[in-house]
């Protein structure tokens, strides 16, 4: 049966056991309506529990239900070429523990989410109950089935629910085009993903519930668990309310808790048991409450912790009294840790509050005012009020949400709040500025993972600079600092969105770092497609950067005008403003400037008709960007140089410029190069008489620019046109179909795998 499809052998071996669809799910324990879609070929995904279950149910020995369980396994397999990098804080990084007391509700869980009627499960419940670890187990469990199914997206820091579907396509790598609505985007993107997308405490964003829904209503093939601390109303969703641990759980839990803080503490003669049942009983079965105690047993004797959760804490104030009595007991828990603090190292804990995404020592010490930062933290590490991240490097600590939010009141409160926050959004502005020039050069690869882990503490701080009482100034050199990255990622929509609003902000028009502000709004604008506004940003930056010290500027505002006039086949026009601008990049003595202006020199050349001069500018291009260390435009530089080799009939020597640069893609992870490699490796194999491998690859290229919304100007696409024109017919328009269909199921990795495989230097 190995050559049949999944539907094929359900069919067979349900035939052959006997069952009719009804019996074979109520033993497998999904819906009817599941067997019979499977069956018909309906449902393109099948996840890996569910084979299993059906195997289960079944009765097939291993080696049947090896083959039949392979089957069930989606096309497209994600990668993390194909899903693009984590950005922020990942499950993966959270403190994973033991699930006592919760191995039920894990359970409903993971057969909920395998039920086909389940689309939206919410996981709700009070702070500090234990929501977003047992999301957090689930992805573990589903990870280990289906590696790079699990799509986590941490939503604590976000206070904008407009920017709800936009940070959940920054965590995919898609963007919206121009004219595109995202919500479709994202709907298409998913609908093609066997994902589980986890979206992780969104109490504070219910005003993005309905734009959730849509895209839920769009893509039928998608999973969505949410932790929230009340239910989001959107139809079709599914609630699993979280309680409280029951008292000998609790018990449990805290013992398990105070060994891990203070090992070789007995806990089991009958005083002990006695001392923990009266410790844990006021804590109203709140994890987070119950391990919050026990990490005092380090410092106080059990009789003791006792005596202080025995006393009523006068910090509640009568408005707190008003809320639900487990809530109550969380916050009076946190207080009371608190409360332990001595006055120094509560004016750290409040200051904490500012980072979104957890912090490291350094930023620490730069946002907080404060002497022995470290100290600080690593004391209330002891106290259970800070986790320390130990799988990141340099080393991160944060704060959990019901923690962190406790922090955040008492950081308003206090007279310095605007100080603090103003503090944290320079210090993450500064830190942009810093890593701008690195993403240029030999350190690019190190710079995106930090600016990645600091996504969520980036988004805060625009978020704060672009309010009311932010510091306009703050957000425009962020913004001025991050496009770079924004368009290295692929995160198009996000920074156009950030960079528009700060454009838009009072008194930032006369600005000096509106520049590059205008430079990088003006370059996602373009990659999206959208040349009007493109056009209107370059224009903009044109008209300030007449005096002699902005010609760089000039320089910039002149090669977006180039790029615009080649989308629109005016290519002598494209000649002029590019080779202005590279006169400009000369003058200024800049190499990367100098490196892209010959790029974009070569570029127009090319398609301009000469070749062979192309390869001149070109090749001093990949020189100059190689000396720089820029890896990224030195794959891109190779991608232009391979299709001048291959236009002027030196196809050996464009396969060796196409390998090299997809290799590079890869290894940067890329997604927008591994893209335009494979479709530039598609006109080469056009070229050289493999119309099937053309076919298979131009659908790889055509699925990943769709995901990202990457728009490919018509010059680009028509240099290799005539070439796929001629595969497409020689090969037939139903075989060129079949294989562009096979070439969309492929991930991005996969297909510039096949393309190395047989079109690369070492396979001729």
């Amino acid at each position: 049966m190995s050559g049949e499809t999944f539907a094929e052998q359900l069919r067979a071996h349900r035939a052959a056991a006997g069952l009719t669809q009804v019996e074979l799910a109520e033993r497998a324990g999904i819906s009817e309506r599941a067997v019979s879609d499977i069956e018909r070929g309906l449902r393109r995904h099948v996840y890996a529990v569910t084979a299993r279950s059906l195997a289960d149910a079944l009765g097939l020995g291993p080696a049947d239900a090896a083959v039949f369980e392979s089957a069930a396994r989606p096309a497209r397999a994600t990668s993390v070429t194909s899903t693009g990098p984590v950005w922020g804080t990942d499950w993966r990084n959270l403190r994973r523990t033991s699930m006592l007391g919760r191995e039920t509700e894990l359970d409903q869980v993971l057969r909920a989410l395998i039920d086909e009627s389940t689309r939206l499960l919410t996981i709700t419940g009070t702070g500090g109950v234990g929501k977003s670890r047992l999301a957090a187990e689930v992805c573990w469990r589903v990870e280990s089935d289906e590696p790079g199914r699990v799509v986590w997206v941490p939503l604590a820091g976000l206070l904008q629910p407009d920017l709800l579907l936009v940070t959940v396509a920054t965590a995919l790598g898609v963007s919206a085009g121009a004219g595109e609505e995202l919500p479709a985007v994202l709907a298409r993107v998913l609908d093609q993903r066997s994902t589980l997308l986890v979206l992780d405490t969104f109490e504070r964003l219910f005003d993005a519930a309905p734009a959730l829904g849509v895209v839920l209503d769009r893509a039928t093939h998608l999973r969505v668990l949410v932790t929230s601390r009340a239910p989001l109303r959107v139809r079709g969703e599914r609630e699993l309310p979280l309680h409280a641990l029951p008292e000998p759980v609790a018990a449990e839990l805290f013992r398990e808790r105070a060994r891990s803080a203070r090992p070789g503490l007995s806990l089991e003669d009958g005083d002990a048991a006695r001392l923990v049942a009266d410790i844990c009983r006021p804590l109203a079965g709140v994890p987070l409450a119950l391990e919050l105690a026990a990490s005092r047993v380090r410092h106080m004797p059990l009789h003791l912790l006792r005596v202080e959760l025995g006393q009523p804490l006068q910090v509640l104030t009568d408005g707190e009294r008003d809320l639900p009595e487990r809530q109550r007991t969380m916050r009076s828990t946190i207080s009371w840790s608190h409360h332990l603090l001595g006055a120094g190292d509560k004016a750290v804990f409040r200051q904490l509050a500012a980072f979104a995404g957890g912090w490291t020592l350094d930023a620490a010490e730069q946002v907080c005012a404060a002497d022995r930062v470290l100290a600080a933290i690593s004391r209330m590490c002891e106290h259970g009020l800070v986790e320390f991240d130990p799988a990141t490097r340099p080393a991160r600590w944060h704060l959990l949400g019901p923690i962190r939010e406790y922090a955040v009141e008492q950081l308003a409160a206090s007279p310095e709040a605007d100080a603090v926050v103003r503090r944290h959004a320079e210090f993450y502005a500064g830190l942009a500025a810093t890593a701008a020039p690195l993403l240029l050069g030999s350190e690019q690869a190190e710079t995106r993972r930090l600016i990645r882990s600091e996504v969520a503490n980036l988004r805060a701080a625009l978020g704060s600079a672009t309010q009311a009482r932010g510091d306009p100034e703050v957000a425009l050199r962020a913004v001025g600092a991050l496009w770079m990255f924004w368009r290295l990622e692929g995160a198009f929509e996000e920074g156009r969105i950030w960079i528009q609003r700060t454009l838009e902000l009072p008194g930032v028009d006369d600005s000096p770092s509106r520049a590059n502000a205008l430079w990088g709004a003006a370059w996602l604008s373009y990659q999206r497609g959208d040349v009007p506004t493109a056009t209107a940003y370059a224009q903009e930056l044109l008209k300030r950067s007449t005096a002699p010290e902005a010609a760089l500027d000039r320089r910039n505002a002149l090669t977006i005008l180039g790029h615009v006039a080649i989308a629109q086949r005016r290519f002598d026009d494209a000649l002029s403003l590019l080779e202005e601008a590279l006169e400009l990049a000369r003058a200024s003595n800049e190499s990367w400037h100098i490196a892209t202006s010959l790029l974009n020199l070569g570029t127009v050349l090319l398609r301009q008709g000469d070749p062979r001069q192309a390869v001149v500018v070109l090749e001093e291009a990949v020189a100059a960007h190689d000396a720089a260390g820029d890896r990224h435009f030195v794959a891109h530089s190779l991608i232009e140089l391979g299709y001048a080799f291959l236009i002027w009939g030196r196809a050996e020597e464009a396969a060796a410029r196409f390998a090299a640069a997809t290799r590079t893609f890869l290894d940067l992870e890329e997604r927008w190069g591994a893209a335009e490699a494979v479709a530039a490796f598609a006109v080469l194999a056009s070229m050289c008489a493999h119309a099937e491998t053309a076919s298979v690859l131009s659908g790889a290229s055509e699925a990943a620019y769709a995901e990202m919304a990457t728009r490919v100007m018509v010059p680009d696409a028509e240099l290799g046109a005539p070439f796929v024109a001629q595969a497409r017919a020689v090969l037939g328009e139903t075989e060129w179909r079949r294989g562009v269909q096979n070439g969309r199921g492929l991930s991005l990795e996969e297909a510039a795998q096949l393309a190395l495989r047989k079109l690369g230097p070492a396979g001729g």
